[in-house]
């Protein structure tokens, strides 16, 4: 075969075949060997990819309503303990003021049993000195 000339660059065009011919095969081996193995490498890697985007997505879900649930538990908590001391506190004025009333009740009882003692002292000296 012949050389021509294109743009000033000599061209061989049995060389031009065969290296069509070998690179056809070439192509054609890599198509049977290697890229349907590339091909199948790269979808398990994209399956793979979108499960883990699913299971972060589910994973955000799951945080949120916990996060949900914690703060509702949270402010139950929070009611709970200010029901707790204004309790307590109505509990301990109570106590307090119940307290106060029975230290009363037991000082008006001291001194009326203080009155009562000493007009029997009375009485009974008078009557020692009437005697």
């Amino acid at each position: 075969m012949g050389d021509i000339t294109i743009l000033g660059l000599p061209i061989s065009l049995g060389t031009m075949l065969y290296q069509a011919i070998i690179f056809t095969v070439l192509v054609f081996i890599l198509k049977k060997l290697v890229f349907k193995k590339l091909a199948k490498i790269l979808d398990d890697r994209k399956l793979h990819i979108e499960n883990l985007l699913l299971l972060t997505e589910q994973y955000n879900l799951d945080a949120s309503k916990n996060f949900e649930t914690s703060e509702r538990i949270l402010k139950q908590a929070r009611n709970d303990a200010r029901e707790i001391m204004k309790n307590g506190e109505n509990e301990a004025k109570l106590i307090i003021t119940s307290a106060k009333d029975e230290a009363r009740h037991i000082i008006k009882e001291g001194k009326d049993e203080a009155y009562h003692a000493r007009t029997r002292s009375f009485t009974q000296t008078d009557h020692n000195k009437g005697a």
